[in-house]
């Protein structure tokens, strides 16, 4: 192999190894919302906050409370704060995402724990499936 061509080689080598290497990295970080922290509240089909109980019971009854279901919504609400009965709008409801409160394997993917309450307001931090959560979500069962 000649000197020029063993050279044009080692540097396309060299270029694909820093942008795979570069691509690992950005991957490995995030690139999106998915490493910005987030909050979570206990919300109805209406997307209106409902007190954290309504999330607690319908965990024991597959997601529904008296026939209408609630959800964890998480997602980032632009800094804002809402209190039980107001309504999330929905330029942070169309990004948000939705558990199941009795959906164990979603809620741990979302980084909340697999069973018990979780307070409305929260803050968890890490992005998807990264266990790591803010204060405020307890763990223990019902």
């Amino acid at each position: 192999m000649s000197t020029a061509r063993s050279n044009r080689v080692r540097g396309a080598l060299g270029t694909v190894t820093l942008t795979s290497a570069a691509i690992g990295f950005l991957a490995g970080c995030g690139t999106g919302n998915d490493n910005e922290a987030r909050e979570v509240y206990c919300v109805d089909e209406q997307d209106q906050v409902v007190d954290d109980s309504q999330c607690e019971e319908a965990e024991r009854h597959g997601g529904f409370v008296g026939g209408l279901p609630f959800f964890f919504l998480l997602g980032g609400f632009g800094g804002n704060r809402y209190s039980v009965g107001q309504r999330i709008p929905t330029q942070y409801t169309g990004s948000a995402t939705r558990v199941n409160p009795s959906d164990t394997s979603a809620r741990s993917r979302v980084g909340l724990p697999r069973s018990g309450k979780v307070s409305s307001g929260t803050r968890i931090s890490g992005g998807i499936g990264s266990g790591r959560v803010g204060g405020g979500i307890g763990s223990g069962g019902s």
